[in-house]
């Protein structure tokens, strides 16, 4: 069943801002609550659930939720499969635009600088998330990039773990009298 996690209380601390503990980014300690802040997204399903119910009182956590209200976690298969599909994704338009890059530069007869660090920066990295911008609002090429690269929401504060929904029963059938 999916993880199902809601920030009770908002938090308005900045993750970077926090130290951390242990020397990974699995947690850190905020310094206004003096609680350690857990990043979901580091921990498995399992480990989430063991943290939640071995909890008691607070506990502060950093989630990314996804537009379909998934939380990701290290072990999410939704998220395993797509990361592999934008890990290809990435792969093949590097490839594209390494050769075109290429290309260009073979083509051209004015010598331009490159610095590894501008070089790259100035032209292919602002440009890639440009043109993805711009193409995401598109009806054509919107719906590949949202999937390759989904927007995602990320939350920070006190979590409580919710209860899994209970089913209905359908109402009585009304008795009809003969």
């Amino acid at each position: 069943m999916a993880l199902e996690i809601k920030i009770a209380a908002p938090c308005s601390e900045k993750w970077e801002a926090m130290a951390p503990v242990g020397g990974n980014d699995r947690q850190r300690h905020c310094a206004s609550c003096k609680l350690n802040v857990w990043n979901v997204k580091e921990l498995t399903e399992a480990e989430v659930r063991a943290m939640l119910l071995k909890a008691e009182g607070r506990v502060c956590g950093r989630i990314y939720r996804r537009m379909d209200g998934t939380v990701l976690t290290k072990d999410c298969p939704t998220g395993v499969a797509k990361l592999r599909k934008r890990a290809m994704a990435a792969l093949m338009m590097t490839a594209a635009l390494f050769l075109g890059i290429i290309g260009i530069r073979i083509g051209s007869k004015r010598d331009c600088p490159t610095t590894s660090d501008s070089w790259f920066d100035r032209t292919v990295g602002a440009k890639f998330y440009e043109v993805r911008e711009e193409l995401r609002e598109t009806k054509t090429f919107g719906a590949v990039i949202n999937e390759f690269w989904p927007r995602t929401e990320v939350f920070a504060g006190a979590m409580i773990a919710m209860p899994p929904p209970t089913p209905t029963p359908p109402p009585p059938a009304p008795v009809v009298a003969p």
